[in-house]
């Protein structure tokens, strides 16, 4: 089959698969679970067909609405993550204040891998390329999210309690999405490759989408009792207990606390 010809296969069929998604997501009301994931799909269905139906009109319009539609659908696309990050901390016994700190640390962590990447971009011509920043932060986002996700996943795997089989098999295929994405966008801004990032991304969405379509099931939001023993469970809200002093004695001994101002 013509290259051009399975492009338009893909993005057009990602179109139909976005549909079926949200309607899968409304009719089984898992929405109600997942409403940021839910709205970014949406996002992605009316980004696909805007720029379905500006294609004819030219590669500058094209570019210009392009622009918007993916700092629009970047923004659901963060709030979908976070959604995951705090399913997945619900079933950790006793996190509290730490889930706060934890996830600051995964974030920073994540942070600067990518900005370790970011001289690659500017060094091997990847400023020059058509939408330039715009592309060089979607890969960036991507990446950001991929590795969040990533050290999420190390971390309740050897610290937390089991989940659902939809919010597990959901978080595997948003992070497929987000790695695979963001490793095609840098053959975008660094290999500048556009007939192979072309043909990737749609066939990225087109297989994400049927992974999504078949993690989410009926009878999938079990709720998965961990094994913790009560005295378990003791130590972690002693744990919790002592962190919440510790967090009160930091603000007493700050500059501010000290002066009284609060």
């Amino acid at each position: 089959m013509n290259p051009n010809r399975l492009t338009d296969v893909l993005w057009y069929g990602s179109i139909a698969l976005e549909f079926a998604l949200c309607g899968r997501l409304l009719a089984s009301s898992l929405w109600r679970r997942y409403p940021r994931f839910t709205a970014f799909v949406a996002v992605l269905a009316a980004e696909s067909v805007t720029l379905a139906v500006i294609r004819p009109y030219g590669a500058a319009f094209y570019g210009h609405v392009w622009i918007v539609t993916r700092c629009l659908a970047l923004t659901f696309e963060i709030l979908a993550v976070i959604e995951i990050f705090s399913l997945w901390s619900r079933n950790f016994p006793g996190i509290g204040s730490f889930g706060r700190r934890l996830f600051g640390c995964i974030l920073v962590t994540a942070l600067l891998t990518v900005a370790a990447t970011l001289p690659g971009d500017a060094t091997r011509g990847g400023w020059v390329v058509a939408y330039q920043i715009v592309s060089v932060a979607n890969r960036g986002t991507h990446l950001l999210l991929a590795l969040f996700l990533l050290l999420m996943l190390a971390f309740f795997a050897r610290f937390g309690a089991p989940v659902g089989p939809n919010l597990r098999r959901h978080t595997r295929s948003m992070l497929f999405f987000l790695a695979a994405t963001s490793i095609t966008y840098w053959v975008v801004t660094v290999g500048r490759d556009f007939r192979m990032s072309n043909l990737l991304l749609p066939a990225i969405s087109f297989s994400c989408l049927i992974a999504w379509l078949a993690a989410f099931r009926r009878g999938g939001e079990v709720r998965v009792r961990s094994n913790v023993s009560p005295a378990e469970m003791h130590e972690y809200e002693a744990a919790e207990a002592l962190s919440e002093k510790l967090l009160r004695f930091e603000e007493k001994i700050t500059v501010r606390g000290l002066l009284g101002m609060k």
